[in-house]
């Protein structure tokens, strides 16, 4: 694609937001400027660049997207809102890592959608943030994936479990050993009843933890140093649900099960 048509989509708000607009329907001038609350001078600009580049037709009073504008727009949304998964919170991306996400979800991160960074009070710092427990809670399932150890975390899951929540972990063996070891009981207990599930990934998992359940999407990451902090990345968004449970069925195909100890 020529760099002038690289700068037609993506330098201007009003271009995009109007491409975005016509992706649903055609439009008339009338609608596009109370849809968009535009005046005529300043779109009509814009549509101009637009239809000489053949990404709008006009045609019976109306302006539709071309079949070339279709194909463009609709690789487009993605990026945008990419885009805007990284933009919302760039600080949090930008100094964590997200190699541990595997490649093909990587790749949709778009699905998470709007994201919220949420952290422990300073006066709990070791402990999750309050609107990840108090979710956690309310979730009739939990599918965590987890590469850290919370203390926390054995007598949790063995008192949402007793609720009936279903919950189903995938851990490191590190962590497996260190629940085996310390928390012998409280295994023993979580592994003993039906709505539970606990596989062990033999190799690393390049994430602290994804936590997915039919409530929210909680993403926590590594920072680039491999230092972490209890803090995390929540999203409520539909897609998000489903990209969490991708991201849970990728690492249960390579993982052991453990059905008794």
């Amino acid at each position: 694609m020529k760099l002038a048509l690289l700068g037609t989509l993506f330098l201007s708000d009003k271009r995009k937001d109007l491409l975005l607009l016509l992706i649903e329907k055609p439009m008339n001038i009338d609608e596009i400027k109370s849809t968009l609350n535009v005046t005529s001078s300043a779109m009509m600009t814009q549509i101009k660049i637009l239809v000489d580049q053949g990404i709008i037709l006009y045609e019976d009073d109306q302006y539709r997207l071309s079949s070339f504008g279709e194909v463009i727009v609709k690789k487009m949304v993605p990026l945008l809102n990419t885009l805007m998964v990284f933009e919302n919170n760039k600080q949090y991306w930008e100094n964590h890592k997200v190699q541990g996400i595997p490649a093909n979800l990587l790749e949709r991160i778009e699905e998470l959608g709007s994201c919220e960074l949420v952290e422990p009070e300073l006066n709990r710092m070791y402990e999750l943030p309050k609107k990840l427990t108090d979710n956690l809670l309310q979730s009739k399932y939990i599918m965590e994936i987890s590469s850290s150890f919370s203390p926390a975390y054995p007598y949790k899951y063995v008192e949402l479990a007793r609720k009936g929540v279903r919950i189903s972990l995938i851990i490191t063996e590190p962590v497996f050993e260190r629940l085996e070891t310390e928390y012998f009981e409280q295994l023993k207990d979580y592994l003993g009843m039906e709505n539970t599930e606990l596989f062990v990934f033999k190799d690393e998992i390049g994430f602290a933890s994804s936590v997915v359940t039919d409530r929210f999407l909680s993403l926590t990451l590594f920072y680039k140093n491999g230092m972490l902090h209890n803090h995390a990345m929540m999203s409520f968004e539909m897609n998000a649900l489903i990209w969490g449970e991708d991201m849970h069925k990728f690492f249960r195909k390579t993982s052991q099960e453990v059905e008794n100890i």
